[in-house]
């Protein structure tokens, strides 16, 4: 009878095996973060959606930013609930602006405080949701299907 180590032996075929390195054991960690930020993003923008209380605002002003790219412009609105006037700055900026003062568009607010109001557009309410969630999901795929395809090609 024969004692000992009775596990698998390691094939040494003389090639070596590329090593993945502890940079890609952070892609699963940082897919993991950015599904948790997507969801976050993604529940607050279907709780708002889902409660909030359309109103016509109307564009006051635009503010602009400056960066390393360039200036970039975030359209301040005003608007009005139960006869108090409110304002709320765009979280969404670009350049060119997407809006000019004195353009009336639709925005949701929070009927529980009428202050918290956003765009009801795509991008302000979808816009983040939908390049996290993808990406996140992306990297978790690579985390799990690289490996997975340095041990079945032949060689590796």
């Amino acid at each position: 009878m024969q004692t000992g180590n009775l596990g698998f032996q390691p094939i040494n075929n003389g090639i070596k095996r590329p090593k993945l390195g502890c940079v890609f054991a952070l892609l699963p960690i940082a897919g993991v973060i950015l599904a948790l930020v997507g969801g976050w993003f993604l529940f607050t923008s279907l709780t708002f959606y889902s409660k909030g209380v359309k109103v016509q605002g109307t564009v006051v002003r635009l503010e602009s930013s400056q960066s390393t790219d360039g200036v970039t412009y975030a359209p301040v609105f005003s608007y009005t609930v139960n006869g108090k006037s409110y304002e709320v700055m765009s979280g969404t900026t670009s350049d060119p602006p997407l809006h000019k003062k004195g353009d009336v568009v639709t925005l949701l607010y929070n009927p529980d405080n009428p202050k918290s109001a956003r765009e009801n557009s795509f991008w302000e309410l979808w816009g983040l949701p939908l390049i996290l969630c993808p990406s996140s999901i992306f990297m978790l795929a690579l985390s799990i299907f690289i490996p997975l395809l340095l041990r079945i090609i032949p060689g590796n």
